[in-house]
């Protein structure tokens, strides 16, 4: 194919947006009932997708599961590996009900103009002893380019060594987020952004607005605390966020149920919940997760 200018620039314009890579994740618990299983929250899903309708540089969306996968996952300890075969029923239903959570987020970004398109990393991602050993990411970068909208979720991955381990959102989110190069990602949750404790069950919990190089061991120990979420609730966020900004990736956690969150993060205007700073002297080792992934 003769290389043109008109091309050349067409391939520059290309470049320059993935730059500009958003990656955003809905959790479970903004989107879903967790105290019922899979009922999902209609409204807040449609609130999400009106603030998205005119959003039209790169973006990729992860969905949390929610109650379309935590029971399953717990009740039957799938995520602590298969033990046995009557295990099997419980990864059958999970990515059932998880797909059906999908569905309901695909439907509201289409009558909103949007173009979707569902990636199940069940089927791209691989773990051992529940490290990530392989992971293809060049579906999802051409879909990208091509103007769609991958859409994720959280999801079980199969394990070489223990059969089958869970992916949760946040994870992937850093895990594309830095294979991909993106400039920021977003982690919606159903508090807030980091407290100094937990903010349910302490109301004088402080939040923590910035999370930089100096003071990330004070946002790794708030975070700490026991937690009932398959995936690892705060904690995991945390220490997801934390890996961002360590390879140069800035990153908030904040709260999708507040309704001018997400709008204002999207806008840039201003920080909502908490930020997590990119480290310094970190462009090189940024560079280096991509070539990995």
């Amino acid at each position: 194919m003769k290389v043109t200018p008109k091309r050349l620039k067409a391939s520059f314009a290309r470049m320059k947006r993935m730059g500009q890579l958003t990656i955003l994740k809905l959790g479970g618990s903004a989107i879903t009932d967790k105290a019922r299983e899979c009922t999902p929250d209609i409204p807040a899903i449609q609130r999400i997708a009106d603030q998205l309708r005119d959003y039209n540089l790169p973006l990729i969306l992860i969905h949390g599961g929610g109650s379309y996968a935590h029971p399953f996952v717990t009740r039957s300890g799938i995520d602590r590996g298969l033990r046995g075969r009557s295990q099997l029923r419980s990864i059958a239903e999970t990515e059932f009900y998880l797909s059906q959570l999908t569905r309901i987020i695909c439907a509201s970004l289409l009558l909103r103009n949007k173009l979707p398109v569902p990636f199940h990393p069940m089927s791209f991602v691989a773990f051992d002893k529940g490290n990530v050993k392989r992971v293809l990411l060049d579906p999802i970068r051409k879909a990208l380019r091509a103007g769609l909208l991958p859409l994720l979720h959280g999801d079980l991955v199969f394990d070489e060594s223990r059969g089958i381990g869970v992916l949760s959102g946040d994870r992937i989110a850093s895990l594309i987020g830095l294979g991909l190069g993106a400039s920021r990602v977003l982690l919606g949750c159903d508090v807030d952004g980091v407290y100094s404790e937990n903010p349910k069950t302490f109301p004088n919990a402080v939040l923590i607005p910035e999370v930089t190089s100096e003071n990330f061991r004070l946002a790794l120990s708030a975070s700490r605390g026991a937690s009932d979420d398959a995936t690892g609730g705060m904690g995991e966020k945390v220490t997801q966020a934390l890996r961002l900004a360590k390879n140069g990736c800035e990153c908030y956690i904040f709260n999708l149920k507040e309704k001018k969150a997400l709008p204002r993060l999207l806008e840039r205007d201003g920080i909502t919940g908490t930020r997590f700073v990119p480290w310094k002297n970190s462009r090189k080792s940024s560079k280096q997760s991509r070539r990995r992934a």
